[in-house]
C-alpha cells in the first residue's frame, strides 16, 4: 500500500464469502482509503467508498465453528458485490472496528435538528448543516451546526421522514439523555450508504452497552443514586439528595465502583456503562 496504513494486525479471516469457505490467516492493513486482507499467497483489497455495510457481532451459524465474533464487511467493487470476514474479537479489532466507521463517515455533510424534542415535547428548532464526526463514545456536529450525541446514553433509535429545506427526506431520529433530560436529535445525510452506515454504527454501540447491562444486577437505591449523580453532578451531596447518612453513600459508591458504573477520579463521575444504565432507569425513578 502506497498510503500510510492506521491499522495493521495479523488475524484470521474469509476474504471473499464466494469464493472462500474456510478461513486463512494473515495481515489485515487499512489506510484511510482501503483495506487490505493479505496472505502468503494472495491479497484482497476492500475499497472504503464502496463499502456499504459493517456489522460486528456473535458469529453466525455456518461460521461459528471457525470464529466466537466476526466482523463482516460488505462493499462493491467493480459492479460486483462482496463480503469479507474478520475474526472479531479483542480490543485491537475493537479499535479496528472503530477506524473502519470513523474512516467511512468523519467529515461527511450532515443536517441536524438538535433537539428535536425536549421529553416529549416537539422543539421549533430548525435544521442546520454541519459536519459529522466520531469521537470516543459520542457523535459529533461541527459547523454551522454544533451538536452531540452520548452513545452511552441512547435509548431508542429510527428512521423518520421529515421536510428538510422543503423536500421530505429520510433521517435518524435518535433518542438520548441531554444536560437536564430527554432528548431527541435528528440527523440526516446526503448519502444513503452513509445513512446506512451511520445507523449501523449506533446500533453496534446500543447494542453492546446494552449487552453489558443485562449482566449487572441494580437495586433501587443504587439506580436512585447513578440517577442523583447524573442530574446533580460530581459535586453535589448525594446524602442530601438520597436522604440517607453518609456511611451509606460510601458503601452504595463502593459498589458502583466495582460494578464499574463510577468512578471517582477527581470527583464522583458516571461511566459510559453508568450513563447506559441511568438512560434505561431515569424515567423509572422520581428523586
Amino acid at each position: 500500500m502506497s498510503e500510510s496504513a492506521i491499522a495493521d494486525f495479523v488475524s484470521s479471516f474469509i476474504p471473499d464469502t464466494a469464493t472462500h469457505v474456510e478461513p486463512v490467516r494473515g495481515r489485515v492493513v487499512m489506510s484511510k482509503r482501503r483495506i487490505v486482507l493479505a496472505t502468503d499467497d494472495e491479497k484482497t483489497t476492500v475499497p472504503l467508498d464502496g463499502v456499504f455495510d459493517v456489522q460486528h457481532e456473535t458469529a453466525p451459524g455456518d461460521l461459528a465453528r471457525f470464529f466466537e465474533d466476526t466482523v463482516t464487511i460488505a462493499y462493491e467493487r467493480g459492479g460486483d458485490r462482496h463480503v469479507a470476514v474478520v475474526e472479531g474479537g479483542g480490543d485491537t479489532v475493537d479499535r479496528f472496528v472503530t477506524l473502519v466507521f470513523k474512516a467511512l463517515l468523519h467529515g461527511t455533510a450532515v443536517y441536524v435538528k438538535h433537539p428535536a424534542r425536549r421529553g416529549g415535547r416537539v422543539t421549533d428548532q430548525p435544521f442546520e448543516g454541519g459536519k459529522l464526526g466520531l469521537a470516543p463514545g459520542e457523535l459529533v456536529v461541527k459547523g454551522g451546526a454544533d451538536a452531540s450525541v452520548d452513545l452511552s446514553t441512547v435509548s431508542h433509535f429510527e428512521r423518520v421522514d421529515r421536510d428538510v429545506d422543503g423536500s421530505s427526506r429520510q433521517l435518524l431520529s435518535v433518542r438520548h439523555m441531554g444536560a437536564t433530560g430527554p432528548i431527541t436529535t435528528e440527523l440526516a445525510l446526503n448519502s444513503g450508504r452513509k445513512m446506512n452506515l451511520l445507523g449501523r454504527y449506533i446500533r453496534l454501540q446500543y447494542t453492546h452497552l446494552k449487552q453489558e447491562l443485562k449482566d449487572v444486577d441494580l437495586t433501587d437505591e443504587e439506580i436512585e443514586a447513578l440517577v442523583a449523580i447524573y442530574s446533580s453532578g460530581p459535586d453535589a451531596s448525594l446524602a442530601a439528595v438520597l436522604g440517607v447518612d453518609a456511611s451509606r453513600i460510601t458503601m452504595l459508591l463502593n459498589d458502583l465502583i466495582e460494578k464499574e458504573l463510577v468512578t471517582d477520579d477527581d470527583g464522583i463521575k458516571l461511566t459510559s456503562l453508568g450513563r447506559a444504565a441511568v438512560s434505561e432507569h431515569i424515567e423509572d425513578v422520581n428523586i
